[in-house]
């Protein structure tokens, strides 16, 4: 969780220019998640996409136009009744044929004017919503940071694991010619040779595993840095807070998981607002122009405007509004009890993270001692063994 908060920190004094061809300390690997790892770039574009539900929010209290278009061709026969059309007593009893293309273009517009709060409640809880989104694009950053850096220290960790047992295998392969030395010379036993014939054997099984172990952390950095590990140089000492209680104090104010809890907090809120305003009375106003032309009438053109005002008042709807609006409530209270329970979630975090540390120190320092200690040893007794005080088992 502290690494986390650190990494920001870290991406805030970089500046993004052209990569190199090969990442060769911690700050290039991390430039090279941030620009091309695949799921911070899926997660860029779910932004983009939630983005969008604002500009959606906003659409609905602005004005909306619409048009339509007609053309038909029509055929209208009257039996017997050609005289009523030209008044001619001859002319009843004939048939009276009518054909054309009427057509018809108009164009409507509606303003919405008041919807009882819900737009401005539903920008509101869409903009939070944003908001958290990328939080949650943060959060995804700092894992892939994290993992990343992982990757890092791990290759490094699995190229002197094995220079380390390369070495070892180097040290044992003498002992052993040594033994057989010895034992060809009379001075040691073939029970000798044997024991450092199984411990060189060892050493080349360690170094087989270290080798997979190296594979198996080049693939893991290849996949979250984009490029294979090269020439990786110690990664930067970072500063930590001096204390358990400060370290907690950064992790609250820059997590951001944290913060996108409390972004959808109060986008619960809103949203009680948005399920109340379906209870209350909506206005718009509604224009419309229209042009009729070639009717299969005696008003063959007709042009057509009006306006309107509408209100709609929700009277009854089954208990279908005034359940949405407890909805919303309870899902107010739920994302309180998530925002609490990241809080917990954090404050534990650092302090398993905080105490792991501690005691790493305390293993490195003790690690220390050892290694000398067993320097010191293993130097006494190779000299003691070379003089006979000392038999290869020893």
């Amino acid at each position: 969780m502290s690494f986390r908060v650190l990494t920001f920190a870290v991406l805030s004094s970089l500046i993004f220019t052209a990569l190199p061809a090969q990442a060769e300390d911690l700050k290039d690997a991390l430039v090279s998640v941030y620009e091309k790892n695949p799921r911070l770039l899926a997660e860029r574009a779910r932004v983009r996409e939630i983005d969008e539900s604002y500009v959606q929010a906003r659409a609905q209290g602005r004005p909306s136009i619409g048009g339509t278009g007609t053309l038909s061709q029509s055929w209208v026969n009257f039996p017997g009744g050609r005289g009523i059309f030209t008044g001619d007593p001859a002319d009843f009893g004939d048939d009276f044929n009518i054909s054309g293309r009427p057509n018809e273009l108009g164009v409507q517009i509606v303003q919405p004017l008041y919807q009882g709060g819900r737009v401005k409640a539903l920008k509101s809880q869409t903009k939070l919503s944003i908001l958290s989104a990328r939080e949650n694009l943060r959060a995804q950053e700092n894992a892939q940071f994290l993992s990343a850096a992982n990757a890092y220290v791990d290759v490094r960790r699995d190229i002197e694991t094995i220079r380390v047992r390369r070495n070892n295998v180097r040290v044992l392969s003498r002992q052993v010619e040594a033994a057989t030395a010895r034992f060809d010379a009379g001075a040691g036993t073939r029970t000798d040779v044997a024991q450092s014939e199984s411990r060189l054997a060892l050493a080349e099984a360690g170094l087989a595993q270290a080798e997979a172990q190296l594979a198996v952390s080049e693939a893991a950095y290849i996949r979250f840095v984009g490029q294979k590990p090269v020439g990786l140089q110690p990664p930067p000492v970072f500063t930590l807070p001096p204390s358990l209680a400060q370290a907690i104090a950064a992790a609250r104010e820059n997590n951001p998981q944290l913060i996108g809890s409390y972004y959808n907090e109060a986008a619960g809120r809103a949203a009680i607002d948005v399920a109340r305003a379906a209870g209350r009375p909506t206005v718009s106003i509604t224009g419309g122009v229209s042009r009729q032309r070639e009717q299969l009438s005696q008003l063959q053109a007709i042009d057509a405007a009006s306006i309107s005002a509408q209100i709609t008042i929700p009277i009854y709807s089954g208990g279908a509004n005034t359940s949405r609006r407890r909805q919303a409530e309870h899902a107010k209270t739920r994302l309180a009890f998530e925002t609490r329970d990241a809080e917990l979630a954090i404050d534990q975090n650092v302090s398993q993270i905080w105490a792991q540390l501690v005691a790493a120190k305390a293993v490195l320092a003790a690690a220390r001692l050892q290694v000398e200690a067993a320097g010191v040893a293993f130097e006494g007794v190779t000299l003691e063994q070379s003089v006979g005080t000392r038999d290869q088992l020893d």
